[in-house]
């Protein structure tokens, strides 16, 4: 299978993925952007993509990936725990 053609780009701004990391614990990291892909049978979809490393990838790849939520949907709870 080969790797999917990024056919446009859209900023992700205000949009994190939510990690899960050795101890359960959740962690945050921000969105770089959303790119519209195709695969090779002609499907597309919209994939989230953030900052590893050193270069932008597949964020649904990821070890430890739960989803992505908009800075409007955090529980303003959570946001205490982070700071």
């Amino acid at each position: 299978m080969t790797d999917p053609k990024i056919l446009q780009i859209m900023p992700a701004e205000g949009w994190f993925a939510l990690f899960s990391d050795e101890e359960n614990d959740i962690l945050m990291e921000p969105l770089v952007c959303f790119a519209l892909v195709e695969d090779e049978d002609g499907y597309t979809e919209i994939r989230p993509m953030n900052w590893q490393g050193t270069a932008a990838d597949y964020t649904d790849e990821a070890d430890g990936f739960l989803g992505i939520e908009h800075v409007s949907m955090v529980d303003s709870d959570f946001d205490e725990d982070m700071q």
